[in-house]
């Protein structure tokens, strides 16, 4: 039952990111920043049989036909039960990261094609390496970055999250830059993530704090999404929730 919500959630996941890539389909055309005229300059020592595929793959033509597959193999997920599907989305989500050097969106596509892979794995005859694989990054995903911000003295010190809600990119709205301007509030909050992120591996050893850590990232998703728009986020790490839920479970059963 767990594998089968992991795929309709990973399947509203992969959606979602082929339909952002489609409203900005001019970012990688050739007006556009990520356009393959210039990115492609990196690839000039490459082999020629690396260099023809890649013109060919992330040219405008070529990358609108991967987010296409990637869209296709996103809505077929929860009705086609064979491999090819889940393989595809695999395949299709790594071009793109590759045609943008690296993510399109950052973590949330490194999840997502972590959740991917898990159903691919699981889809091609061995559920519980593939449940256990996205089980395990996703407990990582939380406590590393957890330690990571634990190692910064701005985190600690309750200065790192006005600074995030400040930069424009973001767009913020208002009311949530003046909240976290107030020091208390910015440090209150800092630290609560800090002790969220650090004990998220206390999940693995106890079912009720496992489906508490798990609500409380919830909404924690769900905030980042309302105040800095990263709705990929929300999609992408709740499809892995299912998988770390099986494993508590069949480990404390």
């Amino acid at each position: 039952m767990m594998l089968v919500w992991m795929t309709r959630l990973a399947a509203i996941a992969t959606v979602v990111s082929a339909l952002e890539l489609v409203i900005s389909h001019r970012a990688f055309s050739e007006r556009g920043v990520f356009r393959w005229s210039i990115l492609r300059r990196e690839y000039a020592g490459a082999p020629w049989l690396v260099r023809t595929l890649a013109d060919l793959a992330f040219s405008t033509r070529g990358t609108s036909m991967i987010v296409l597959v990637q869209l296709a193999s996103g809505l077929a997920l929860p009705w086609v039960a064979q491999p090819v599907v889940p393989w595809l989305a695999v395949a299709s989500t790594l071009l793109i990261a590759v045609r943008f050097r690296g993510t399109y969106n950052g973590g949330s596509d490194a999840m997502l094609l972590v959740v991917l892979i898990g159903l691919a794995v699981a889809a091609s005859g061995a559920p519980l390496a593939g449940l256990a694989y996205v089980a395990v990054q996703l407990v990582l995903s939380y406590f590393i970055s957890g330690i990571a911000k634990l190692r910064d003295r701005a985190w600690r010190e309750g200065r790192a999250l006005p600074v995030m809600v400040g930069l424009p990119q973001y767009a913020v709205p208002d009311a949530a830059r003046r909240l976290f301007s107030v020091p208390m509030i910015a440090k209150g909050a800092g630290l609560g993530m800090l002790a969220f992120e650090c004990a998220f591996p206390v999940a693995l050893v106890d079912e009720r704090a496992c489906v508490a850590l798990l609500a409380v990232a919830a909404v924690f998703h769900l905030v980042n999404a309302v105040v800095f728009g990263l709705n990929r986020f929300l999609w992408a790490w709740i499809a892995a929730f299912p998988a770390l839920i099986f494993w508590v479970q069949r480990l404390r059963g």
